[in-house]
């Protein structure tokens, strides 16, 4: 199973992943066979990528976070956001309605943070978690455990996990301030519109501060998610130590999940992609020492991915080699755009031999 542009999805293809709405139903369910209608579409509500399964591939994916708990998150998450858009036409915020809400969240981030501590698996599928088309809800929740991965392997204790985590849960609340025009303009904003998205960082903090009960820590990353180590973020421009651990982690975590996630201007970049801008930034924009454990924890070419090599030869990853995540066992299908009996070779054992880029389709079946 892999993911691809809806671009290269043909009929005849058959869905690899279930496909939910913002509510949790169900659009679309997995093993469906995909015609030019329904490939239209999907294409009409926004989908700008899918699951297939093929012939060269036999991961199945298994959901990092369970459905039934992604519809709970994402009830609770537009819950509040309808007591802040209400208050933005004059209603008073009831304080104990945003606390409960609040309270509910804190209790599911808490198990969905075990539950990714204890998956040996989370590295190796991070590029899944998403089971909803629906960016604005999602990538509190996208961040937020690639956060608990920074964190576990930077030996950050539970608590302080925790704390990051429901942090990075509510680190954009501020946009529901903004209006919603702006928020979803799917061109380049202008830069008056830029200015006032910025202001976001500090109406969430300002609304955390005054109506929730979560510790300063957790609200500072609403705060301080775009500040950058050499002094050229936003809202203060602090720099290096100034900014808190949890900020550091969090703007790294946001960059990332942006990069690699589709958006209505911009499509996915490849995980390698985004991971080569993450380490060419580290120092300017990013910690050094978050950015190195951050790259050697996430499995940039999972197991299935197509992908060129620097010799011209196409594969498919057949399996990870552990601790060397850009060395894996390649199965090869074709050698310079024809295809080839198909045969494994490891990676590890071929130093002048190299990963070029993961592939979407191969060259030998494009036409």
């Amino acid at each position: 199973m892999r993911r691809i542009p809806i671009e290269y999805a043909r009929e005849g293809d058959i869905l690899g992943k279930t496909l939910y709405n913002s509510f949790g139903g169900m659009l679309l369910g997995s093993g469906t066979k995909l015609t030019e209608r329904v490939i239209s579409k999907l294409k009409e509500c926004g989908y700008y990528s899918l699951y297939i399964k093929d012939k060269y591939t036999e991961k199945e994916i298994e959901e990092i976070i369970k459905p039934e708990i992604m519809t709970r998150i994402h009830a609770l998450q537009e819950d509040l956001q309808d007591i802040i858009r209400k208050s933005n036409d004059g209603k008073k915020i009831d304080i104990k309605a945003v606390n409960k809400n609040v309270r509910d969240i804190n209790e599911i981030v808490d198990e969905i943070v075990y539950e990714t501590l204890f998956n040996k698996d989370v590295l190796l599928n991070l590029e899944n978690i998403s089971i909803y088309d629906d960016y604005t809800l999602t990538h509190s929740i996208n961040m937020m455990l690639l956060s608990v991965v920074i964190a576990n392997d930077s030996g950050f204790n539970m608590d302080q996990i925790k704390k990051l985590a429901i942090g990075c849960i509510f680190h954009d609340i501020g946009k529901t301030f903004l209006p919603i025009e702006i928020i979803n303009k799917p061109g380049k904003l202008t830069n008056e519109e830029f200015e006032l998205v910025k202001f976001h960082s500090e109406k969430g903090y300002e609304f955390l501060t005054n109506y929730t009960d979560l510790q300063a820590v957790s609200r500072n990353i609403s705060l301080s998610h775009h500040e950058r180590e050499d002094g050229l973020g936003y809202p203060r421009g602090l720099k290096g130590d100034e900014i808190h651990i949890f900020s550091k982690v969090g703007a790294i975590c946001d960059v990332f999940d942006a990069l690699t996630s589709d958006r209505p201007y911009r499509r996915a970049l490849p995980v390698h992609e985004a991971m080569e801008y993450l380490l060419a930034s580290g120092g300017s924009q990013f910690s050094v020492d978050l950015i190195r454990t951050f790259s050697n924890s996430i499995n940039i070419y999972t197991k299935d991915t197509l992908v060129l090599l620097s010799d011209g030869r196409e594969g498919v990853v057949y399996e990870t080699n552990d601790g060397f995540n850009t060395r894996p066992k390649i199965r090869i299908y074709g050698e310079k755009g024809r295809r080839v009996t198909p045969y494994v070779v490891d990676l590890m054992g071929i130093n002048n031999i190299l990963i070029e880029k993961a592939l979407h389709k191969f060259s030998f079946d494009m036409g």
